[in-house]
Formats: structure tokens, sequence, C-alpha cells
């Protein structure tokens, strides 16, 4: 029962993460700021930002960001799936 209740709340937040990922991805392709998608997530955006440093995810300052943000995300997104 207890194995039952891990392997529920490890499913909710592997598809809370890749929500997560999905909306980071379209901030560092440029549509939308990080205020924007955290709104379309419905989370703070404080826990956005925890949750990019937490990731060592850069923030959108120069293309080279937008780079490394992108092929973090793709790696990240290949652990969880």
């Amino acid at each position: 029962m207890a194995l039952e209740r891990v392997k529920r709340f490890s499913k909710i937040a592997s598809v809370r993460e890749s929500r997560i990922l999905g909306g980071l991805e379209a901030y560092y392709r440029g549509e939308g700021s990080l205020g924007y998608v955290a709104g379309e997530l419905k989370i703070p955006l404080r826990a956005l930002m925890e949750f990019m440093v937490k990731q060592r995810l850069p923030y959108y300052w120069q293309k080279e960001d937008r780079d490394k943000g992108l092929k973090k995300i793709s790696e990240l997104r290949s652990s969880v799936d």
C-alpha cells in the first residue's frame, strides 16, 4: 500500500516537473517572460525561480543562456521520461 502511494506521488511530481520544463522551454524561446510562464502554470514566480536555481537553469540574458537553458531542459526531460 505504501509503495502504491509512493508511485502515485512520483507520477504526480513527474507530470508537474514536465509542465514546468515545458513552460521554461517557451521562456527560453522568447514566448513570454518568467512572470508570464508562472501565471500560465499557476505557480508563484518565486517557486519557478527556485526551480530554476535547483536545476541550475540560467536566466535568459544572452543567446548563450538561451542555448544552455534549452540544452539543460532537454537533458532533464530525458531523465524524467
